[in-house]
């Protein structure tokens, strides 16, 4: 169906008004991808943000009223959390753009229809009518509600049926994603050539090469191409990469997992420069760097004065560092291992540029935490080639740091961090929270027979579950291994346990297979509320020892403890 040319009985004033806010609310959240904002200017905007949203929902334009409620959330969050979020405030910045485009034109902005959308736009006379919305809910609807968009290109679907995504494919199109189906990887490539930013995924039964690929072949930049398979293992993930995969997920395939793939790996800042960050105390050298780098896709930054280091880097955020070695007032070694003592930047790539030819100077300077040393006179071809590697390296590393890339749950040590965290938040404002430790069950069988890729399948899967089922204010990440827990931190006590046993009939009905067998696998879970005076430890004990009763008692069971109980 193509958009609907809106009648005269729509307010011409909402028209005219709208559009306006639309951009408004755009521009602001672009602002928030480069640089600070004003927490006041942010609580401002969230007021006519909900009065937007529901002008929208009053003159019956639910597609704009549903992009807006996603703003309203995003501009709820903490300050730290926004800041994990800068792809999707891009993205919701798009959309805004795009509704407000459409709005001047006098256009209802609607889903994207399955069939191509013809150049002229549609008059009808009658009353506009909503489209039927299908009640299924095997279409994994969460998604909008989660803000996951692809802004471009299509995924191409190539079986040897062409029907095998087939249902797969349904639940794009009613999420607005373009699909392409066939049965030929050639035109699949071709499709994906023609429409710029698309996205392949295939069977692993049309990887044919096994050869050996010689190095000049292994390219960085191909045609994103996911292969599926029934098996996680070494052969498979090797016949993949051998025939241009990019990506690898195993079957059976959700679309949330998919979704989460592509996001994760080709539409993470794609389109802005890399931010380097110079530090020569030589003004003469500092502007060769910055000339050099300044044809390529960099943002550069030149400090000269090293006592201003500290500030420049928490005002930059740079993705890499050129580092001088020798300068007046400190050298860089000391430099470097004062930024090393700051978490924040562990992990900052840090290029030394330096005269320095004696191999014991170097290395000292790469034990002090640099990541390379280029001998100078510096080659305008390596210092591009650094940069630009080691920049790409981090922003790809960066949103995963602490964090399971499996997953994109945080690992035990940050996980149990939170849960100190909220136990003492809560405490102090007297808010209700509840931990639950989830345990995959045969989890010691399974790791005496090595079916590590079993466990790791059936982790996703499970984190999956848990972000589909529960509030974005709930916390979810690593324990033990193949344990997960979750912090609910909303919520009346006497859901708790009834969400956690849908989440655990929920998990008991995926579909697992080992050794092209089914494998039907379950959970237990441990369930303790906190207590008045209780601090982390004794919080996180009760949910361990609840978690050991309901293994005890057979497993496939979630046992709350005492206290949640009595609630």
């Amino acid at each position: 169906m193509s958009d609907t040319q809106l009648t005269n009985e729509v307010n011409q004033q909402f028209l005219r008004r709208t559009p306006v806010k639309l951009r408004q609310f755009s521009r602001l959240l672009s602002d928030m991808l480069t640089q600070k904002i004003d927490p006041l200017r942010i609580k401002a905007l969230l007021s006519q943000v909900n009065k937007t949203r529901e002008a929208c929902i009053a003159h019956e334009f639910e597609m704009t009223a549903n992009l807006l409620n996603q703003v309203f959330k995003q501009l709820s969050l903490s300050e730290d959390t926004l800041d994990t979020q800068k792809p999707l405030l891009k993205r919701l910045s798009a959309k805004l753009q795009e509704h407000s485009e459409k709005l001047e034109l006098g256009v209802r902005p609607q889903k994207t229809p399955q069939q191509p959308a013809k150049d002229a736009v549609e008059v009808v006379e009658k009353p506009i009518e909503e489209e039927e919305v299908d009640e299924d809910d095997s279409v994994d609807r969460s998604l909008e509600e989660h803000g996951i968009y692809l802004d471009k290109g299509t995924i191409i679907f190539v079986s040897e049926s062409g029907d095998c995504f087939k249902t797969m494919s349904e639940q794009f199109v009613s999420l607005g994603v373009d699909v392409h189906n066939t049965t030929a990887m050639g035109e699949a490539r071709q499709h994906a050539i023609d429409n710029p930013g698309s996205v392949i995924v295939a069977s692993l039964k049309f990887a044919e090469n096994n050869e050996q690929l010689a190095d000049e072949e292994i390219e960085v930049n191909r045609i994103p191409l996911i292969y599926t398979a029934e098996e996680d293992d070494q052969v498979n993930r090797l016949l993949a990469l051998r025939n241009g995969g990019t990506g690898f997920l195993v079957e059976p395939v959700s679309v949330s997992g998919l979704l989460e793939l592509i996001e994760r790996q080709y539409d993470i800042h794609a389109d802005s420069p890399y931010r380097v960050l110079v530090m020569e105390d030589s003004k003469a050298q500092a502007r060769y760097y910055e000339k050099v780098l300044g044809k390529g896709h960099f943002d550069i930054r030149v400090v000269n004065n090293p006592e201003v280091l500290l500030e420049a880097l928490r005002g930059f955020d740079p993705e890499a560092l050129l580092m001088d070695m020798q300068m007046p007032g400190c050298s860089g070694i000391e430099l470097t291992r004062i930024i090393r003592q700051m978490p924040r930047y562990a992990y900052l790539p840090i290029i030394f540029l330096s005269a320095e030819e004696s191999i014991t100077k170097q290395n000292q300077a790469l034990l002090s935490g640099g990541t390379s040393f280029i001998v100078k006179p510096v080659q305008k071809e390596q210092l591009m080639f650094m940069a630009n590697l080691y920049s790409r390296r981090y922003r790809d590393l960066n949103p995963q740091i602490g964090v399971n890339p499996d997953t994109g749950l945080t690992y035990s040590p940050q996980f149990k961090q939170q849960i100190a965290i909220e136990s003492a938040r809560m405490t102090r404002n007297s808010g209700n929270a509840a931990l639950s430790i989830i345990q995959l069950d045969e989890t010691e069988a399974l790791i005496k027979n090595t079916n590590f890729s079993l466990i790791n399948v059936a982790i996703q899967q499970l984190a999956l579950l848990l972000k589909k089922r529960l509030r974005k204010t709930d916390i979810i990440g690593h324990l033990d291994n193949g344990q997960l827990g979750v912090i609910l931190t909303t919520g009346n006590k006497s859901d708790w346990v009834s969400i956690m046993d849908e989440i655990r009939l929920q998990f008991a009905e995926l579909p697992f297979h080992l050794q092209h067998q089914d494998k039907p696998l379950t959970v237990s879970i441990g369930l303790s509320a906190l207590s008045t005076n209780s601090d982390a430890h004794k919080w996180f004990e009760r949910s361990s020892t609840a978690l050991k009763q309901a293994i005890e008692a057979g497993g496939d069971r979630i046992q709350p403890c005492d206290s949640l109980t009595n609630l």
